[in-house]
């Protein structure tokens, strides 16, 4: 063998055991995303194994009967404590209800306005201010019914109570109405086109067109934002919790105080209850009820979003059967005549309406009312900056912000729950990331479609709509109970952890939205130079759907800055006078604004407000960020 052979040779050998070597790697990686992509279960699994478990200690100490008959909520009497689930189950349907009045409207008639009525421009202007509302922190919107809401509503209801279910609703229908209008309007949009011509065709207005055709079309749609939208107001905490008060209270008087679901577990949260005593079973309990009724509804709302997709495919995209012809076939002189008809159906219908001004009068009522409602999300922003600003920007300085807190009001400042919130922000990047994008990798990239992938993508949505509430209570039993050798307790760790569990579902969907959406042409020129699947992800896949990768996380982490009611159950505190560090007691700025709302002090409410102009730029400073990649993200896809 000559040397140029054995060079040769070697050089195979060389290559074919480096290709070895890689696809060993890629092997050993492909496990590791695996184990990322199946933590979502295990989240599922141990919040219902450890709310189950709870449930059923629960149970040994009190009767199911007395828990659905009794008309008294005093688990924390020490004398004959009363356990009926009714009077928290009344209030929270109450506040609901409420909501989904005012939400519904609002919602629907500002998603027929994005879809029908405006331009592109005004709607990529009008869509985010609206969904702007969704991504301010709950506990602001709750400083906002408590301070300002519930004042105002005195003018019409004077023997209006200072805490009470109507402003709690009301705001809670504030809060769900981009959920209900950004949906709805998804579903609008999906209606085929043939449909609104058809309309146009047979003489109708506008808001006939979309009274009798394009809302009754989408109607699975726009009830899966509504069913959704009412999951969301079940499980609210925050506004509940400091505007509807905190006094169970069997009645279904709007006016005055009452206690839901949410606001007990918080409830209980602020206080010292003993680890296994019945109070705390108790608030386990509560939770389980509360899980069950918003998987239901999340469930029966995420299958009917899939039927409705279905179902529009199906209008899209006609049975052979739906060919056939049921009617005898047109001679050419009918045919002829029926076109000429058509022609003068669709005309301008305003043309022949001018004897009928009824009908313009309430086709321009309607686009006004529909324009009103669609400005509705911006109008209650600039009322909430308004107030915030009046209360709080004179209360900002240098002083304000490099402060701890004091008993002083004027000596006040936010510097260790600001610094809280900065560690809970960077601990959760860091766990959210790596284990959010990996699952997403592999559920996208490597998961085969099939029964148990479409299973796993309907347990992420659940999860995504869970309460956080009763992930806190996950994080209390896990982070805080059983894992306290590693985390210390109630400690900034424990808390980054569940922080992490609440905006996992987040990242995941996002990111497997980003990956879904790169062009298949990148991948198969991957594979056609030779690359492996290892390489074709992390040079090419990955790097182009970075933008809406970083988008997901920044919107996700803008969720955990303004997470209040998970940090309570795990044991964020009222006071500290010192920077926190990793295994220290701590607070952070959602929760000390909570806890200064609790003070009738003026001055106190006012550095509240103060605070809360601080959080909303953090979170405006995330969401900004991520519609800037947003955009950018658009843009390169239509590059490919």
């Amino acid at each position: 063998m000559s040397s140029k052979q054995a060079e040769i040779e070697a050089n195979a050998n060389s290559w074919q055991r480096n290709l070895a070597k890689r696809f060993a790697l890629e092997k050993w990686a492909e496990r590791g995303l695996a184990l990322l992509g199946s933590i979502p279960i295990l989240i599922t699994l141990s919040l219902t194994i450890l709310l189950l478990l709870e449930t059923v200690l629960f149970f040994q100490d009190v009767s199911l009967w007395r828990f659905l008959t009794d008309t008294q909520w005093t688990p924390l009497f020490a004398a004959n404590p009363q356990y009926g689930i009714l009077v928290l189950a009344s209030a929270t349907l109450m506040v609901s209800v409420i909501a989904a009045v005012t939400a519904i409207p609002i919602g629907v008639l500002a998603a027929v306005y994005l879809a029908e009525y405006a331009t592109p421009d005004l709607r990529r202007f009008l869509k985010p201010a609206l969904e702007a509302l969704s991504g301010i922190p709950t506990v602001v919107f709750g400083y906002f019914a408590l301070i300002f809401f519930t004042p105002f509503l005195r003018n019409f209801f004077p023997e209006l109570s200072a805490f009470n279910s109507l402003s709690a609703g009301i705001i809670v229908g504030i809060l769900i109405t981009p959920t209900i209008s950004s949906l709805s309007e998804e579903a609008l949009r999906n209606v085929p086109t043939t449909l609104r011509d058809g309309a146009y065709a047979l003489g109708f207005t506008k808001s006939e067109m979309a009274l009798k055709i394009l809302i009754p079309a989408a109607f699975p749609g726009i009830i899966a934002s509504i069913t959704l939208a009412i999951s969301q107001a079940l499980g609210e905490t925050m506004i509940v919790a400091i505007a509807a008060g905190q006094h169970p209270n069997l009645t279904l008087n709007p006016l005055v105080p009452v206690e839901t679901m949410t606001a007990f577990i918080i409830q209980i949260s602020l206080g010292t209850v003993t680890f296994g005593s019945t109070a705390f079973k108790t608030i386990f309990t509560v939770g389980t009820v509360l899980f069950i009724i918003t998987l239901v509804l999340n469930s029966f709302g995420n299958w009917l979003i899939r039927r409705t997709q279905k179902d529009i495919t199906g209008i899209l995209t006609p049975k052979a059967e739906s060919l056939e012809s049921k009617t005898p076939a047109r001679s050419a002189a009918e045919e002829i005549a029926f076109t000429k008809t058509l022609g003068e159906r669709t005309k301008n219908p305003q043309d022949k309406m001018a004897d009928q001004p009824d009908r313009l009068w309430r086709d321009e009522a309607f686009r006004i009312l529909a324009l009103i409602a669609a400005f509705m999300g911006i109008l209650m922003l600039l009322i909430l900056f308004f107030d915030l600003a009046r209360r709080g920007l004179p209360q900002i300085d240098w002083q304000f912000l490099t402060s701890f807190s004091s008993r002083k009001a004027n000596e006040s400042g936010i510097l260790a729950p600001l610094m809280g919130t900065i560690w809970l922000l960077v601990l959760t990047a860091i766990f959210v990331i790596p284990i959010g994008v990996g699952a997403a990798i592999y559920l996208e990239e490597y998961y085969s479609d099939h029964w148990l992938s479409r299973l796993i993508e309907i347990n992420i949505a659940n999860l995504a709509a869970v309460p956080s509430i009763i992930y806190g209570l996950l994080g209390l039993e896990l982070f805080v109970r059983y894992l306290k050798p590693l985390t210390g307790g109630g400690t900034i760790l424990a808390a980054g952890l569940t922080l992490t569990v609440i905006v996992l579902p987040t990242v995941i969907i996002a990111s497997r939205s980003a990956l879904r959406d790169i062009p298949e042409s990148i991948r198969e020129g991957g594979v056609a130079v030779g690359m492996t699947k290892g390489q074709m992800l992390l040079n090419l896949v990955v790097p182009a759907a970075l933008p809406g990768l970083l988008t997901g996380i920044l919107l996700a982490l803008s969720r955990a800055v303004g997470e209040t009611a998970a940090l309570i159950a795990v044991g964020a505190v009222a006071w500290v006078r010192f920077i926190p560090d990793l295994q220290s007691q701590y607070t952070a700025l959602p929760v000390q604004i909570f806890y200064w709302l609790q003070e009738v002090d003026t001055e106190v409410q006012n550095n509240a407000a103060a605070a809360t102009i601080v959080l909303i730029i953090l979170v405006l400073l995330l969401n900004v960020a991520a519609v800037f990649l947003r955009e950018f993200y658009r843009r390169e896809i239509k590059l490919f």
